[in-house]
């Protein structure tokens, strides 16, 4: 096969399995299996992050911040389930408390003095740019109809990026950013952009799934479209500075797991804001 034919396959397994998880959340009344599929990504995510910073130069405490990232995302869901007693703000406060000195203490005793800053900096900085971002998706999840919301925020976001791609290599001609991604182009942010909203509209359309209403689905798919642009160029530019193609070569003709959620990393925050800012759920 070649690179598009095995994106394509590829793409419907890592869909199929998405929504897999998701049906079987409903069957059983639950959402663990969508938290520790989220767990999972992050997982891989941040090991890529630290991954691509070391080959810049950077010598991130890997272990301690996948370690802190599982356990704010373990937290957040359970501060967004009812029925557990638990105060978010509290216990993120006393995580991010011990995280400095846990990693203030290792550094002085493994590492000496030598590059304490960009250590310690790069390894807190993975922890909010995966974890984080990625603590939206729970946080859609648990929007009224959180199911579909989601479903929604990814469908968008992920067809917008293959609408954008495809059309972007047959039509494209003038350059989107020739030092961050020099393979994008103007004609294929247009064309993503304009599937975004395509998207939008027709899965607003269909009355068991709807979300938002039609002139909110147009606004929706620019404004989330858009955003997933930004995070696709974020991870880009990382890449940029350390020279490296693909975050990693776990899923073919993909990259790694970071290559496929960079998008979602910002467009999930936007579409969360935006509709809980002006009440659309």
């Amino acid at each position: 096969m070649n690179t598009l034919q095995t994106r394509i396959v590829l793409g419907v397994v890592m869909f199929a399995l998405f929504f897999g998880v998701l049906c079987l959340d409903l069957i059983f009344h639950t959402d663990i299996g969508f938290l520790c599929l989220a767990i999972l990504a992050g997982i891989i995510g941040l090991h890529e992050f630290y991954n691509i910073a070391g080959k810049n130069g950077f010598s991130p405490f890997r272990l301690s911040g996948i370690s802190v990232g599982i356990w704010l995302s373990v937290l957040y869901w359970l501060s967004l389930n009812k029925s557990q007693n638990v105060n978010p703000q509290f216990f993120k406060q006393e995580v991010f408390l011990v995280l400095i000195f846990w990693l203030l203490l290792i550094q002085t005793f493994t590492r000496s003095t030598k590059d304490a800053i960009k250590n310690i900096s790069v390894t807190i900085f993975g922890i909010f740019y995966i974890f984080f971002l990625l603590s939206y998706a729970i946080a859609l999840r648990h929007l009224p109809n959180g199911v579909c919301i989601l479903v929604m925020v990814l469908l968008v976001s992920k067809f917008g990026d293959i609408g954008g791609y495809l059309l972007g290599r047959k039509f494209g001609k003038h350059k989107l950013s020739k030092i961050i991604s020099p393979n994008k182009t103007i004609e294929g942010a247009c064309f993503a952009i304009l599937f975004s909203v395509l998207i939008a509209v027709i899965f607003n359309l269909i009355p068991q799934v709807k979300v938002i209403s039609l002139p909110w689905a147009i606004l929706f798919g620019i404004i989330v479209g858009f955003s997933a642009m930004l995070g696709d160029l974020a991870e880009s530019l990382l890449k940029r500075d350390a020279n490296v193609k693909d975050s990693s070569q776990l899923v073919p003709a993909f990259g790694g797991v970071l290559d496929i959620i960079d998008c979602l990393l910002v467009s999930m925050p936007v579409a969360y804001y935006l509709l809980v800012s002006f009440k659309l759920v």
